[in-house]
């Protein structure tokens, strides 16, 4: 995800200072609206620093997994964050170095989708959106 040393006070990251996992794939960066290839940090299955891409199936096997029991056979969205590395952007100064959003959607397990969205700006809290009642 890029998260610099030192930083975690000044962004709200709301007690999730440990590891996450990322989710490679592109995403449109929602500031200057290109498309990157960028790394999405988020918390859901195994938390271990685990790498995935689009249509794999999380981990649930480990010591530290969020939440706590894997939820059966439904659709799960979550927020995760990454930060536009598009250096040839016009715009770049704009997005750069803001921490932008992701909801990712986990179907079945798998891994479906992630696309920009603004949930709670300028706080990283890693929430679990869909089902409201799994945290």
């Amino acid at each position: 995800m890029g998260q610099q040393a030192g930083n975690t006070k000044e962004l709200g990251y709301g007690g999730y200072t440990g590891s996450s996992n990322t989710l490679y794939c592109e995403i449109k960066c929602p500031k200057c609206g290109t498309a990157v290839a960028s790394g999405i940090g988020f918390k859901v299955g195994v938390v271990g620093r685990l790498s995935y891409k689009l249509g794999e199936a999380l981990k649930w096997e480990g010591t530290e997994t969020r939440p706590e029991n894997r939820p059966k056979d439904v659709t799960l969205k979550t927020i995760g964050y990454f930060e536009c590395d598009n250096l040839n952007c016009e715009t770049w100064q704009d997005c750069y170095p803001e921490v932008q959003e992701a909801l990712i959607t986990i179907t079945a397990n798998v891994i479906a989708a992630a696309e920009p969205t603004t949930h709670k700006p300028n706080h990283i809290g890693f929430d679990i959106i869909e089902p409201n009642d799994v945290t």
